[in-house]
């Protein structure tokens, strides 16, 4: 490898320079990866596991360069999944706990299929939440049985907050290049936000979820979490799709998908006309007065205001703290029900598993209480999951509240307004565009005095993600905030 490429913090764009001037191998890229894990993740609990055969790939793209039979721009680029989405290869699938650990898979989600025929390298997989933060209202923020606590890089006294917590640790801390994860009601905007990243939730159904561990089909996202806002959108354009294994959310979302994809919408000038409504209420207060990051939201919308943005301030989301609380909006009563079946689902399916039913896993808690400190954290959402009974007049109606909040609060505000995106600092937007399934994007904003990350969030209505890039990709640009870790 050539001594001036520098791979660490280096964009795809970079990385696919670096190739075609021969001064990097796809080889060398997971070599690097390789040794960053070896080197932090003792530390970070950012991966569960190294792919055996990620070198293999690597030189599969590396003699596909050569012989000039690229496939595309993520050919050759290293790629780690969150533990939840299956890959029908050395790898395990087990969503952090140990009751999956001798399953099988039948096959790749698409997502995977469709990241190894554009050639990507698939690196490993991040830890996260176990079950997706679905287990136990107990349970620490980024960890799993398998892996431990997962620690913020910045900060690792700090929770790295929410449950694609490895997938944002380890594209921060440069242990892979790019990273999907999984997102109902904030798994990818959360974690992104709170370790410098970028996270890009996108419209329910604009990616498949078939092959994925599921908590609610009605709110589950798979997204990218990358270091910049290009990568997260060559990361997009590569998984979006429709999927019969996925029909109606797909089929309903593929309108959604412009001609050319999204790429197209990287313009450093994207802000120029936009309207965006500044949302503060009640998403600010979770950061003290005289916290750097409510001084620093002020001279982002001055940056926003200066390239051309229409800031519409002091927007108010109709309901927004009934929104706020799961149990009162009615988010709880359905995702109970919804996560029950998606899961007996997922593991009647699988060719081989010692469990086959959310009953099999909460007996297994039980018996391996060492092993899932099943004394310390519970699995109190388990066993009230247990209890449901499909979709029933109840549910109905919680789903019916939900999405009754999200046209007379969100859409509503969006639409009056006639906003193209919201902006709001920190995480916490992504409750509300996870119930109505909307779209999100985190951009690194800043740190606090101790070193924690913070980041705003650009939301809008289902299917304006073209927007919601112009809008991401010019604030990126005219401020260039993230730094890696020290």
């Amino acid at each position: 490898m050539n001594s001036q490429f520098v791979i660490e913090e280096s964009s795809i764009e970079d990385i696919q320079r670096g190739f075609s001037e021969n001064r990097l191998t796809s080889r060398q890229l997971v070599e690097f990866y390789r040794r960053q894990i070896d080197f932090l993740n003792p530390r970070l609990h950012g991966v569960i596991e190294f792919n055996p055969d990620a070198g293999d790939e690597a030189d599969q793209a590396d003699s596909r360069m050569r012989s000039g039979t690229k496939i595309g721009d993520m050919d050759g680029i290293p790629v780690l999944l969150k533990d939840c989405i299956n890959t029908k290869d050395k790898l395990k699938t087990t969503a952090g706990s140990y009751a999956l650990l001798e399953a099988e898979v039948g096959g790749d989600a698409t997502v995977v299929e469709k990241l190894r025929e554009a050639g990507a390298v698939i690196l490993g997989k991040a830890s996260m939440s176990e079950w997706s933060q679905f287990r136990s209202g107990k349970v620490p923020s980024g960890w799993c049985a398998r892996t431990g606590q997962g620690k913020n890089p910045y900060n690792e006294s700090e929770s790295p907050y929410g449950s694609s917590s490895g997938s944002a640790i380890s594209v921060a801390a440069n242990m892979a290049a790019v990273s999907l994860g999984t997102d109902t009601t904030g798994s990818i905007i959360c974690p992104a936000n709170k370790n410098s990243v970028v996270g890009f939730k996108p419209t329910v159904g604009l990616t498949s979820r078939a092959g994925i561990i599921p908590i609610s089909a009605r709110q589950d996202s798979v997204g990218p979490i990358c270091r910049t806002v290009s990568d997260a959108v060559y990361v997009l354009d590569t998984i979006v799709g429709f999927d019969p294994r996925d029909r109606q959310a797909t089929l309903e979302a593929a309108k959604f998908i412009p001609n050319g994809r999204y790429k197209q919408f990287l313009n450093k000038n994207g802000l120029a006309g936009k309207r965006l409504g500044v949302v503060r209420n009640p998403f600010s207060a979770s950061y003290i007065p005289e916290s750097i990051a409510r001084s620093d939201f002020e001279d982002h919308l001055k940056t926003l205001r200066e390239k051309g943005a229409i800031l519409v301030d002091n927007m108010e989301i109709e309901n927004v703290d009934l929104i706020m609380d799961w149990n009162a909006c009615g988010s709880d009563t359905a995702l109970l029900a919804e996560f029950k079946i998606g899961i007996n689902e997922y593991l009647r399916e699988l060719p081989t598993s010692p469990v086959r039913s959310l009953s099999d896993i909460i007996a297994f808690n039980k018996t391996h209480y060492l092993l899932e400190k099943t004394n310390e954290y519970g699995q109190d959402l388990f066993e009230l999951s247990e209890l449901t009974n499909g979709i029933g007049e109840e549910e109905k109606a919680a789903i019916e509240m939900l999405a009754e909040l999200s046209r007379e609060g969100f859409e509503k505000l969006m639409k009056e307004n006639e906003l193209d995106a919201t902006v709001s600092l920190g995480p916490l937007v992504a409750v509300v565009l996870g119930i109505g399934g909307y779209p999100g994007i985190t951009v690194p904003a800043g740190y606090e005095e101790d070193g924690m990350p913070f980041g705003i969030c650009f939301g809008g209505l289902k299917g304006t993600e073209p927007k919601l890039i112009e809008v991401a990709y010019g604030f990126e640009q005219a401020t260039k905030l993230r730094r890696p870790p020290s």
